[in-house]
């Protein structure tokens, strides 16, 4: 829209050297719309640059993280590896206790069987002294085998406990391990997807920015070409103007094309406020002049399609978009009711139309306060 205006703008300014100042201003303004288009894309460059780093970091971080699970995941299966040792050591012990069990029974019956005060039996019992010497000696050493056989028996069962608590302690503290570990790589992951979501994002915001920035200069270029035609246009004649002013035809205008209004001034679409009116009408209908005056543009515009942009002196122009041809050539003099162009719909309408504005020094202005009711 702004560059629509501006070429409107430039119509009014071959009638007078006022109107090339207020082009010339279209243009700085423009320029400087490039400069804030391309420090804004600077900004978001730099924004880029910069998720980019953060994520390039973070899936570093996530590698490091999945190294340590697979090493944890390593030392669970070794663990596993040296539970068939243990299981052994285990089974050995357990044996090793049914043995020692069995031989304190035995022992315990045959002290049950001599009686509850073996040795003094004993001494009751032998008559000769050399017999009962060896007795008492088979005897002590008998007491103390049993005597080490619970020792050994209780510290057979202290070793299979620590077994036991040794297996299952280092397995619970791999897994606890690893379990935080993959805690904290699921959330590394979804950090990662959030961060992937912002530069994907980031991206698109730097493309349009180049988009939009290549646009601006492409309008300033063709702006500025504009410009050196209406220079030339300016030095070599000074548009005539119709003896009644089009100041004076307000309300009494004829409609450039007969058809309902489609669209109104001022009604908004996406946030953009229409400046013109919209015509509905059959594609190679005849689109007339409103009024006496010079045309200053002939040529297809962005938006807009086929364009004619017609001067009647004192600052106003009228404006007639989106048509299939164009009948007259920038410089040719038009009266009021003359063909200058067919219904079409160039310029991405997707149906046949025209597109009708008036501007007054540059500013738009509503066209069905100036035409005539039918």
């Amino acid at each position: 829209m702004c560059f629509l205006a501006a070429l409107l703008c430039v119509g009014g300014a071959v009638s007078a050297a006022s109107k090339e100042q207020a082009t010339q201003a279209q243009l700085t303004t423009l320029k400087k719309s490039i400069r804030s288009a391309q420090a804004r894309l600077k900004k978001d460059r730099t924004a880029l640059s910069k998720e980019a780093a953060a994520l390039k970091s973070l899936e570093a971080r996530i590698g490091d993280t999945g190294k340590a699970i697979y090493r944890l995941n390593q030392k669970l299966a070794g663990l596993r590896g040296n539970l068939t040792g243990y299981e052994a050591d285990k089974a050995r012990i357990e044996k090793n206790l049914a043995l020692g069990q069995a031989a304190l029974h035995e022992a315990i019956r045959e002290q049950y069987k001599r009686g509850q005060q073996p040795r003094l039996l004993m001494l009751l019992n032998q008559r000769d002294p050399d017999e009962l010497s060896r007795m008492m000696k088979y005897y002590d050493y008998f007491n103390s085998a049993q005597q080490q056989q619970l020792l050994d028996y209780r510290k057979m069962l202290t070793t299979l406990e620590q077994t036991n608590a040794n297996i299952d302690s280092t397995q619970a503290a791999i897994v606890a391990e690893r379990d935080a570990l993959q805690a904290k790589l699921a959330e590394q992951e979804q950090q990662r997807k959030a961060r992937k979501q912002a530069l994907a994002a980031l991206r698109k915001k730097v493309g349009q920015g180049k988009t939009k920035v290549a646009q601006l200069k492409k309008d300033q270029k063709q702006l500025e070409k504009l410009l050196v035609e209406i220079e030339k246009s300016v030095s070599l004649a000074k548009l005539s103007v119709n003896n009644q002013a089009f100041k004076s035809l307000k309300g009494k205008l004829k409609a450039p094309v007969s058809g309902r209004v489609k669209r109104r001034f001022g009604s908004l679409n996406q946030g953009i406020r229409y400046d013109g009116v919209m015509f509905g009408a059959a594609l190679g209908v005849s689109v007339s002049a409103v009024h006496h005056g010079r045309v200053v543009f002939s040529d297809a515009l962005r938006g807009y399609g086929l364009v004619t942009i017609i001067d009647h002196g004192d600052g106003y122009h009228t404006l007639y978009g989106h048509n299939d041809s164009l009948l007259k050539s920038q410089g040719d003099w038009v009266e009021q009711g003359e063909t200058i162009a067919t219904v079409g719909f160039s310029g991405g309408n997707s149906e046949p139309g025209l597109y009708f504005a008036i501007r007054y020094k540059g500013k738009a202005t509503n066209p069905q306060r100036w035409l005539a009711r039918k």
